[in-house]
Protein backbone atom coordinates (compact mmCIF):
# COMPACT_ATOMS: atom_id res chain seq x y z
CA UNK A 1 0.00 0.00 0.00
CA UNK A 2 1.23 3.49 -0.91
CA UNK A 3 0.03 6.73 0.70
CA UNK A 4 -0.29 10.40 -0.09
CA UNK A 5 -0.52 12.61 3.01
CA UNK A 6 -1.53 16.22 2.49
CA UNK A 7 -2.94 19.26 4.23
CA UNK A 8 -3.64 22.88 3.37
CA UNK A 9 -4.88 23.11 -0.21
CA UNK A 10 -5.11 19.33 -0.52
CA UNK A 11 -8.10 18.41 1.63
CA UNK A 12 -9.39 16.58 -1.45
CA UNK A 13 -7.43 14.93 -4.27
CA UNK A 14 -9.19 15.70 -7.52
CA UNK A 15 -8.53 13.30 -10.37
CA UNK A 16 -8.18 10.21 -8.16
CA UNK A 17 -10.76 7.45 -7.67
CA UNK A 18 -11.20 7.28 -3.90
CA UNK A 19 -13.69 5.97 -1.37
CA UNK A 20 -13.98 7.30 2.19
CA UNK A 21 -13.21 5.12 5.18
CA UNK A 22 -12.87 5.75 8.92
CA UNK A 23 -10.49 3.53 10.90
CA UNK A 24 -9.88 3.31 14.63
CA UNK A 25 -6.79 2.70 16.73
CA UNK A 26 -5.74 3.34 20.31
CA UNK A 27 -5.00 7.01 19.53
CA UNK A 28 -8.29 7.85 17.85
CA UNK A 29 -10.42 7.83 14.70
CA UNK A 30 -8.85 8.57 11.33
CA UNK A 31 -10.63 9.64 8.16
CA UNK A 32 -8.87 8.46 5.04
CA UNK A 33 -9.64 7.55 1.44
CA UNK A 34 -8.76 4.30 -0.30
CA UNK A 35 -8.08 4.13 -4.01
CA UNK A 36 -10.39 2.24 -6.33
CA UNK A 37 -10.23 1.26 -10.00
CA UNK A 38 -6.98 2.61 -11.50
CA UNK A 39 -5.96 3.98 -8.09
CA UNK A 40 -6.26 0.70 -6.19
CA UNK A 41 -3.35 0.31 -3.78
CA UNK A 42 -3.28 4.03 -3.02
CA UNK A 43 -4.36 5.66 0.24
CA UNK A 44 -5.00 9.38 0.70
CA UNK A 45 -4.83 10.87 4.20
CA UNK A 46 -5.93 14.52 4.65
CA UNK A 47 -4.04 15.37 7.84
CA UNK A 48 -6.41 18.17 8.84
CA UNK A 49 -9.52 16.15 7.90
CA UNK A 50 -11.43 16.49 4.64
CA UNK A 51 -13.27 19.52 6.07
CA UNK A 52 -9.99 21.03 7.29
CA UNK A 53 -11.31 21.14 10.84
CA UNK A 54 -8.14 20.29 12.79
CA UNK A 55 -5.57 23.01 13.37
CA UNK A 56 -1.93 21.89 13.15
CA UNK A 57 -1.42 21.66 16.92
CA UNK A 58 -4.66 19.66 17.27
CA UNK A 59 -3.88 16.94 14.70
CA UNK A 60 -3.63 13.47 16.23
CA UNK A 61 -0.45 12.57 14.40
CA UNK A 62 -0.05 9.24 16.18
CA UNK A 63 -3.53 8.12 15.18
CA UNK A 64 -2.84 9.11 11.57
CA UNK A 65 0.49 7.33 11.24
CA UNK A 66 -0.69 4.26 13.13
CA UNK A 67 -3.59 4.01 10.67
CA UNK A 68 -1.11 3.93 7.79
CA UNK A 69 0.90 1.25 9.58
CA UNK A 70 -2.16 -0.90 10.27
CA UNK A 71 -3.16 -0.72 6.60
CA UNK A 72 0.26 -1.88 5.45
CA UNK A 73 1.61 1.37 3.98
CA UNK A 74 5.29 1.01 3.03
CA UNK A 75 5.84 4.24 1.05
CA UNK A 76 4.38 7.70 1.46
CA UNK A 77 4.61 11.08 -0.19
CA UNK A 78 3.81 13.86 2.28
CA UNK A 79 2.85 17.25 0.85
CA UNK A 80 3.31 20.47 2.84
CA UNK A 81 2.18 24.03 2.10
CA UNK A 82 4.91 26.37 3.36
CA UNK A 83 6.01 29.95 3.56
CA UNK A 84 9.32 30.87 1.95
CA UNK A 85 12.17 32.22 4.05
CA UNK A 86 15.03 31.95 1.54
CA UNK A 87 15.32 32.12 -2.24
CA UNK A 88 15.96 28.37 -2.39
CA UNK A 89 12.20 27.81 -2.62
CA UNK A 90 10.20 30.78 -3.81
CA UNK A 91 6.40 31.14 -3.81
CA UNK A 92 4.97 29.05 -6.63
CA UNK A 93 7.81 26.52 -6.53
CA UNK A 94 7.92 22.91 -5.33
CA UNK A 95 10.86 21.37 -3.53
CA UNK A 96 12.10 18.25 -1.78
CA UNK A 97 12.59 18.61 1.96
CA UNK A 98 15.92 17.17 3.07
CA UNK A 99 15.87 18.04 6.77
CA UNK A 100 13.83 19.79 9.42
CA UNK A 101 14.07 21.75 12.66
CA UNK A 102 11.40 21.35 15.34
CA UNK A 103 10.25 24.41 17.28
CA UNK A 104 6.84 22.96 18.20
CA UNK A 105 7.80 21.59 21.62
CA UNK A 106 5.27 18.81 21.04
CA UNK A 107 7.71 15.89 21.08
CA UNK A 108 5.56 13.48 19.07
CA UNK A 109 6.63 9.84 19.53
CA UNK A 110 5.25 6.34 19.81
CA UNK A 111 7.91 5.58 22.43
CA UNK A 112 6.66 7.35 25.53
CA UNK A 113 5.21 4.50 27.56
CA UNK A 114 7.70 2.22 29.33
CA UNK A 115 10.23 2.03 26.51
CA UNK A 116 13.21 4.22 25.64
CA UNK A 117 14.03 4.22 21.92
CA UNK A 118 16.25 6.74 20.15
CA UNK A 119 15.70 6.51 16.40
CA UNK A 120 18.22 7.97 13.98
CA UNK A 121 17.06 10.78 11.72
CA UNK A 122 20.41 11.41 10.00
CA UNK A 123 18.60 10.59 6.75
CA UNK A 124 14.93 10.97 7.61
CA UNK A 125 13.64 10.73 4.05
CA UNK A 126 13.91 8.03 1.39
CA UNK A 127 16.73 8.54 -1.11
CA UNK A 128 14.97 6.23 -3.55
CA UNK A 129 11.78 8.30 -3.50
CA UNK A 130 13.78 11.50 -3.88
CA UNK A 131 15.56 10.11 -6.92
CA UNK A 132 12.23 9.03 -8.44
CA UNK A 133 10.85 12.53 -7.88
CA UNK A 134 13.84 14.26 -9.50
CA UNK A 135 13.74 11.88 -12.46
CA UNK A 136 10.13 12.85 -13.09
CA UNK A 137 10.48 16.56 -12.32
CA UNK A 138 14.09 17.78 -12.66
CA UNK A 139 13.06 21.33 -11.71
CA UNK A 140 12.39 20.29 -8.10
CA UNK A 141 14.55 22.16 -5.60
CA UNK A 142 16.50 19.75 -3.37
CA UNK A 143 17.67 19.62 0.26
CA UNK A 144 15.18 22.23 1.46
CA UNK A 145 15.32 22.82 5.23
CA UNK A 146 11.89 23.09 6.85
CA UNK A 147 11.48 24.75 10.25
CA UNK A 148 8.34 23.63 12.09
CA UNK A 149 6.43 25.98 14.39
CA UNK A 150 3.49 24.99 16.58
CA UNK A 151 0.86 27.37 15.21
CA UNK A 152 -1.93 28.03 14.62
CA UNK A 153 -0.75 31.63 14.39
CA UNK A 154 1.68 32.63 11.67
CA UNK A 155 5.21 33.59 12.66
CA UNK A 156 6.35 37.08 13.64
CA UNK A 157 8.83 39.06 11.56
CA UNK A 158 11.42 38.67 14.32
CA UNK A 159 10.95 34.89 14.35
CA UNK A 160 11.36 34.68 10.58
CA UNK A 161 14.44 36.92 10.69
CA UNK A 162 15.92 34.55 13.30
CA UNK A 163 15.09 31.50 11.16
CA UNK A 164 16.70 33.17 8.13
CA UNK A 165 19.91 33.76 10.09
CA UNK A 166 19.98 30.07 10.97
CA UNK A 167 19.82 29.08 7.30
CA UNK A 168 16.29 27.66 7.23
CA UNK A 169 14.50 27.77 3.87
CA UNK A 170 10.79 27.34 4.55
CA UNK A 171 8.41 27.40 7.49
CA UNK A 172 5.30 25.35 8.27
CA UNK A 173 3.46 23.75 11.18
CA UNK A 174 3.18 20.01 10.57
CA UNK A 175 6.26 18.29 9.15
CA UNK A 176 8.38 17.63 12.26
CA UNK A 177 5.64 15.82 14.19
CA UNK A 178 4.55 13.77 11.20
CA UNK A 179 8.01 12.92 9.85
CA UNK A 180 9.21 11.75 13.26
CA UNK A 181 6.37 9.25 13.56
CA UNK A 182 6.76 8.06 9.97
CA UNK A 183 10.42 7.39 10.73
CA UNK A 184 9.53 5.51 13.91
CA UNK A 185 7.20 3.27 11.92
CA UNK A 186 9.83 2.77 9.16
CA UNK A 187 7.59 4.09 6.38
CA UNK A 188 9.76 5.27 3.46
CA UNK A 189 8.80 8.91 2.97
CA UNK A 190 9.27 11.71 0.47
CA UNK A 191 8.45 15.20 1.76
CA UNK A 192 7.37 17.71 -0.89
CA UNK A 193 7.02 21.38 0.05
CA UNK A 194 5.13 23.83 -2.12
CA UNK A 195 5.40 27.48 -1.27
CA UNK A 196 2.27 29.64 -1.22
CA UNK A 197 3.72 32.82 0.30
CA UNK A 198 6.76 34.72 1.52
CA UNK A 199 7.03 34.49 5.29
CA UNK A 200 6.58 37.59 7.46
CA UNK A 201 9.11 40.31 6.74
CA UNK A 202 10.41 38.60 3.58
CA UNK A 203 9.70 39.75 0.03
CA UNK A 204 7.16 42.56 0.22
CA UNK A 205 7.55 42.68 3.99
CA UNK A 206 4.18 41.13 4.79
CA UNK A 207 2.59 37.74 4.28
CA UNK A 208 1.20 37.71 0.74
CA UNK A 209 -0.23 34.54 -0.75
CA UNK A 210 -0.01 33.51 -4.39
CA UNK A 211 -3.32 33.58 -6.26
CA UNK A 212 -5.83 30.73 -6.29
CA UNK A 213 -5.29 29.86 -9.94
CA UNK A 214 -1.58 29.37 -9.34
CA UNK A 215 -2.28 27.17 -6.33
CA UNK A 216 -4.74 25.06 -8.34
CA UNK A 217 -2.20 24.56 -11.12
CA UNK A 218 0.39 23.47 -8.55
CA UNK A 219 -2.08 21.00 -7.04
CA UNK A 220 -2.65 19.33 -10.42
CA UNK A 221 1.09 19.07 -11.04
CA UNK A 222 1.83 17.71 -7.56
CA UNK A 223 -1.01 15.16 -7.71
CA UNK A 224 0.26 13.80 -11.02
CA UNK A 225 3.80 13.72 -9.66
CA UNK A 226 2.72 11.75 -6.58
CA UNK A 227 0.90 9.15 -8.66
CA UNK A 228 3.95 8.77 -10.87
CA UNK A 229 6.43 8.49 -7.98
CA UNK A 230 4.31 5.85 -6.26
CA UNK A 231 3.70 4.04 -9.56
CA UNK A 232 -0.05 4.14 -9.14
Amino acid sequence: MKAIIAGTGFDHMEGLSLTRRVVENRWGSVELFLGTQDDEGLLFLPRHGSDHFRAPHMIDYRANIQALTDLGVTEAVAIYAVGSISDRLKPGEVGIVGDWVDFTGMGQTFYDEGEVVHISVDEPFSRDLQQRAKARMPSLQESVVYVTTKGPRLETKAEIAFFARQGFDVVGMTLASEATLLAERSIATLALAYSINWAAGVGEGRVTFIDDDQIEAMKVTITQLCRSILSI
